[in-house]
């Protein structure tokens, strides 16, 4: 499914939405090796701060993610 990056910091964030308007973020995690990537789907109310306030209102969701991987997708580099 192809997906639309909307806003990137290389190796920090990217954060996608797909053709059914579900927004993602994505963090980089290089520890432990090889890496990866942790997902989340952001919920309706932070994609509502999102838009009116841009990545800053993300940026506990990405100390969060950063910090507790339980809820969210991750995906090895390998």
């Amino acid at each position: 499914m192809k997906k639309e990056i909307l806003e990137q910091k290389p190796w920090v964030y990217m954060l996608f939405k797909d053709r059914n308007n579900i927004y993602q973020l994505s963090i980089s995690v290089p520890c432990p090796a090889p890496g990866f990537d942790v997902t989340y789907e952001l919920t309706e109310m932070e994609i509502e701060k999102y838009n009116r306030v841009g990545i800053d209102s993300l940026k506990e969701r990405i100390k969060d993610m950063n910090q507790n991987r339980k809820e969210c997708k991750i995906i090895a580099w390998r």
